[in-house]
């Protein structure tokens, strides 16, 4: 019996000998390549991880400053119902989204949308898949952070992309070999994941961070606010407001003070009074870190600094957005202009225009309201040299101001003398460079904003009364006639909006996930605009390349392209 069981003893252990041989034989063997990057080793430190990150905040610059014009700020609003292209208003009106006729499945804005988004989902995609690696070295604590932040960036391109296009493919992970067979999810499903994502990161991601730029729990709080409020889940959307008004996801309020580098000054260089709303937008101002407390999630761009910008590195990544909107005042001739830029005018290059709605519409009965006043919108120019009588109008001297009478050609009210809003650009520049002198960082969420959802969400539930104390908690602050009871209604958010957030919120996203684009451009839109657009405009085409080299599946494209 003795001999038996130490026969079976010895078979037993030279089994479990062979078996670990085996196991350690494959762990002798697994090569783990440390000379060069794979797909197992690229992302296993945090450090690394972070790096991979910079990547989504990298891609984000994108949807600000990657094109001398207007086509980056198209989703601003521009050729919507708040902007214009003024150049190309002028000389080319069949041009698309001047003609929505024009807007087909070949359509550039709508590819680079498409394209934009996707890039971000297949950066947050690769962390989202390399915190699985079984070599990485991060801690559980960690892990959650790293997948929190991609999968806020995740949840943020799929909301660009599924309001803008009313369902797209849901990829969920990297896509390590070439797939040619995507369909189209529905946008209930998009807005499920979009809602999955957005709900780890609310509980994962930090309330607080010393980098500027980094995202944080109040960022994905104020978008799953507007989620909510597309699933019709008012009382979810409410409830992701209210922690971030309420402290919970940080601490957050309207700025109602002077603040800033320049807080001490009390005029600007074009001899009008500084205010606490006009520092808001002031260079190196824009950051919570810098103590701007309604800033929620500011993209970054650095002057002269590798990253710091995607569009003009050569120029030392400088900001399109002032040229973009402001006037090209300094070459009006006929104001005795002489092709000669200052701080005090800027050299805009006149590539958007706000329209008849945002520059004068939005602003009656504003009595007050210093977001209007000629710090914040300037609407003054003035003569720079004496002006000759004619048989039609007065002598003039230089300085004075230029008066509407004067402005009698379309160029004159299109090019040279609009409001321009100087949110856009500064009266500093670098180095009185009027061209490149100018980088500043960019909101994308703003504390005014999660106000605005959360009393939209109190307008769907019936509850005006708190709407419109939300709404009067921003007009407060701008010393604006507040709003009454009665004028609560979708409308009048979208017109605070623009009050508050022209060229800063999302405009083309707003009015779709409402499902107004439409109505808006008719109502308020340029001439060719309001005459050609259609209710299938309320979605983009999707890009016809897409739909071609996807061969090994049907990518549905919307109605009416």
């Amino acid at each position: 019996m003795k001999n038996q069981i130490k026969k079976v003893s010895i078979v037993l252990f030279a089994f479990c000998f062979l078996i670990s041989c085996k196991k350690d034989d494959a762990a002798f063997l697994e090569e783990i390549r440390k000379d060069g990057l794979t797909v197992d080793n690229a992302l296993i430190t945090k450090a690394q991880f972070e790096l991979a990150l910079n990547s989504c905040y990298r891609q984000v610059q994108y949807f600000y400053n990657s094109t001398d014009g207007w086509t980056d700020y198209w989703h601003l609003g521009v050729n919507i119902d708040v902007a214009a292209t003024t150049t190309i208003y002028i000389s080319d009106p069949s041009a698309p989204w001047i003609d929505y006729t024009k807007i087909n499945s070949q359509d550039a804005q709508s590819a680079k949308w498409w394209s934009w988004n996707y890039t971000l989902i297949k950066y947050a995609n690769t962390v989202i898949g390399g915190v699985e690696n079984k070599y990485a070295v991060i801690s559980a604590d960690e892990k959650k952070v790293l997948l929190a932040e991609a999968r806020f960036f995740r949840a943020w391109a799929y909301r660009n992309l599924n309001i803008a296009f009313g369902g797209v493919p849901i990829i969920s992970g990297p896509v390590t070999e070439p797939k040619v067979d995507f369909v189209r999810n529905t946008p209930a499903e998009c807005n499920a994941f979009i809602k999955a994502d957005l709900d780890y990161a609310s509980a994962n991601l930090p309330i607080t961070t010393t980098v500027n730029g980094r995202v944080v729990r109040a960022a994905a709080d104020n978008l799953l606010a507007e989620i909510n409020i597309i699933l019709k889940d008012y009382d979810g959307a409410i409830a992701a407001a209210s922690r971030v008004i309420g402290g919970t996801s940080g601490s957050y309020s309207l700025m109602n003070t002077r603040f800033g580098a320049r807080r001490t000054e009390t005029m600007t260089t074009r001899g009008v009074p500084t205010d606490y709303y006009w520092d808001l937008h002031e260079i190196n101002n824009t950051d919570y870190q810098m103590g701007n407390k309604e800033a929620i999630w500011v993209a970054q761009f650095e002057r002269n600094t590798p990253g710091g910008g995607v569009g003009y590195p050569t120029q030392g990544n400088w900001m399109v957005q002032g040229r973009a909107y402001w006037s090209r005042h300094w070459l009006f001739a006929k104001a005795g202009h002489n092709n000669t830029a200052a701080d005090s005018i800027g050299r805009g290059a006149s590539f958007i225009r706000g329209t008849n709605y945002s520059n004068w519409d939005v602003w009656a009965n504003s009595e007050g309201d210093i977001r209007n006043n000629e710090t914040n919108i300037r609407r003054k120019f003035y003569f720079n040299t004496n002006i000759a009588a004619t048989a039609t109008q007065p002598a003039f001297k230089k300085g004075d101001l230029i008066p509407k009478s004067f402005l009698t050609a379309a160029e004159d009210s299109m090019w040279y003398c609009y409001p321009n809003w100087t949110k856009f650009g500064t009266d500093k520049h670098f180095a009185g460079d009027f061209i490149y002198g100018y980088t500043k960082d960019q909101f994308v969420m703003r504390l005014p904003e999660t106000l605005l959802l959360r009393a939209e969400a109190y307008i769907a539930k019936g509850d005006k009364a708190s709407a419109l104390a939300d709404v009067n908690t921003i007009r407060a602050r701008a010393k604006a006639p507040l709003a009454t009871v009665n004028q609560m209604d979708i409308n009048y958010i979208l017109d605070e909006r623009v009050r508050e957030l022209y060229g800063e919120e999302f405009r083309m996203l707003t009015l779709m996930r409402l499902g107004l684009l439409f109505d808006r451009v008719k109502k308020y839109g340029g001439a060719t605009q309001s005459a050609t657009v259609s209710a299938k405009n309320n979605l983009l085409p999707i890009p016809q390349s897409e739909i071609d080299r996807n061969i090994g599946a049907k990518l549905v494209q919307n109605p009416g392209y």
